[in-house]
């Protein structure tokens, strides 16, 4: 299972357009830069409890659309089958998997 941080980033790379743009880039300040609340405080003007508050907002939208979704967990199943059928180094079928991943 993924780290938390992660975890966010993976669906934040699918479900971010859900997000307002403040919410947005609370999470991307957080999740993907690593900032602290205090740091996010600063940057965007609010309180660390707002920022708390913002962050596990994205979080439960995040969770709940996966949990109806599927799209993290199925991408990621794909992404080991794939590997899987690398792993029998058939050219043909390696060709297949350019096209299918670059369809992705």
């Amino acid at each position: 299972m993924l780290d938390k941080t992660q975890r966010m980033n993976s669906l934040l790379d699918w479900y971010e357009s859900l997000l307002t743009a403040n919410q947005k880039a609370i999470a991307d300040m957080h999740f993907r830069e690593d900032f602290s609340l205090s740091e996010i405080a600063e940057q965007t003007g609010s309180s660390r409890s707002a920022v708390y508050d913002t962050i596990q907002r994205v979080q439960k939208i995040m969770e709940d659309t996966e949990a109806k979704l599927h799209c993290v967990a199925k991408y990621e199943a794909r992404t080991r089958l794939y590997q899987t059928l690398r792993d029998l180094k058939i050219d043909a079928v390696d060709e297949i998997l350019d096209q299918l991943i670059e369809n992705e």
